[in-house]
């Protein structure tokens, strides 16, 4: 009778093994799904190379150190100094920022990607800048650019709404909406009344109407203005008698012999500002666009000018946002190709790579099981280290 070889599994812990490997590749295939739905697109091209484009954003609460008003208990809470706000694509904030604390931005415009930038070099283990990107060209003339064109604000940190609150989606009750002129994002509770989602197709918030002028002058025709007392809007008009844009113009002397300025305003076909005069410049209030709402706003020379002046050309202009390219979808999941694998193998063979996934998986939690005690990041350069020690301990 032979001896067992003690390397050699047993029949009862090979079988177990067989189940584990299949139970792991099913787990697997779980998460390729999930992973499928939720990143749908490719992520192996930096949008960096096109420029300043209205596009996804993502923001790094790891690689970038808040400051002390914008942090939040379990991030970063050790940070000595505070850094610049930065953002980045959606392929980096898969492919470079892996395991990482992200917070979605949604789009944005005129925005380059900042990572591997002087803005955004993650903080290695021993606390000093390392390299990020890993899509980028000429990584080492990334760390000289900061990207001046690209605008912040208290969103880079996960702060949203004029409440200037963190956002988390686990605990957050209510609806936000997303401001069509800034991009911020304001709870429906912090605006206040807000009309039927039916009814309106974006909303542009009391601050962009007060900063840019010509927002308040907007042929009402084509929005739902919400008057705002005490900080939230308590009541929404259509065709808002702040500024009626059908209102008769003031009757003229015939023996004048100069032509008012509102008349002149008129002759030169323009449909925004006809109305200034009945315009309260002090009564804040928030706008609630119409569908094809855009195709209304006037584009005579003196609106074209102020509209170019305040950077709002997209009001007047189709955007084009940069997605990211579809992924095609897998003919077949890592979990029927290891099963179609296992099933050509024979008994023994199958043994073999049952207690070869054995092994190798006992390895990994040893390896990582650092990691859990210290709260450490696993980066991928830390899992590219883990193989190479085991493909030499296989040799």
């Amino acid at each position: 009778m032979t001896a067992a070889n003690k390397n050699e599994p047993d029949a009862d812990s090979s079988a177990d093994a067989i189940v584990t490997a299949c139970g792991y590749l099913t787990a697997q295939a779980d998460l390729e799904r999930e992973a499928a739905e939720v990143l749908s697109g490719k992520f192996d091209e930096c949008t960096f190379d096109q420029g300043y484009v209205h596009q996804p954003l993502y923001a790094c609460l790891t690689c970038t150190r808040p400051p002390e008003n914008y942090r939040q208990d379990g991030i970063l809470n050790n940070v000595e100094r505070p850094s610049e706000p930065a953002g980045m694509c959606y392929s980096c904030s898969i492919e470079c920022h892996t395991g990482h604390h992200i917070v979605e931005l949604f789009t944005k415009r005129h925005f380059r990607c900042d990572c591997g930038t002087q803005r955004l070099l993650p903080q290695t283990s021993e606390g000093s800048n390392g390299q990020c990107c890993q899509l980028k060209k000429l990584r080492t003339e990334l760390q000289n650019i900061k990207n001046s064109g690209n605008t912040y604000s208290h969103n880079f940190w996960g702060f949203y709404c004029r409440c200037d609150k963190f956002y988390d989606a686990s605990t957050e009750s209510g609806e936000m909406i997303q401001c069509f002129v800034c991009n911020d994002w304001f709870h429906d509770a912090c605006i206040g009344k807000v009309p039927d989602e039916e009814s309106y197709s974006d909303y542009i918030c009391r601050e962009c109407v007060g900063k840019h002028a010509i927002l308040r002058y907007m042929n009402t025709n084509n929005m739902i203005c919400g008057t705002v007392v005490d900080g939230r809007v308590t009541h929404v008009v259509a065709n808002s008698a702040i500024h009626d844009a059908s209102a008769e113009p003031a009757p003229v002397d015939e023996g004048d012999t100069e032509e008012p300025a509102k008349k002149k305003t008129r002759s030169t076909g323009c449909r925004q500002r006809q109305d200034l005069d009945v315009v309260d410049a002090k009564q804040p209030f928030d706008l609630f666009m119409v569908d094809g709402w855009k195709e209304h706003v006037c584009t005579c020379i003196d609106c074209m000018r102020e509209i170019e002046r305040s950077s709002l050309e997209f009001l007047v202009k189709e955007e084009d946002v940069v997605e990211p390219e579809e992924d095609e979808p897998r003919s077949e999941s890592l979990y029927e190709s290891a099963l179609r694998q296992l099933q050509t193998m024979d008994r023994a063979q199958a043994v073999d790579a049952a207690a070869a996934y054995h092994t190798l998986s006992s390895r990994l939690k040893d390896y990582l099981r650092p990691f859990a005690a210290s709260g450490k990041v696993v980066t991928n350069q830390d899992i590219h280290t883990f193989f190479e020690q085991n493909d030499k301990n296989n040799l």
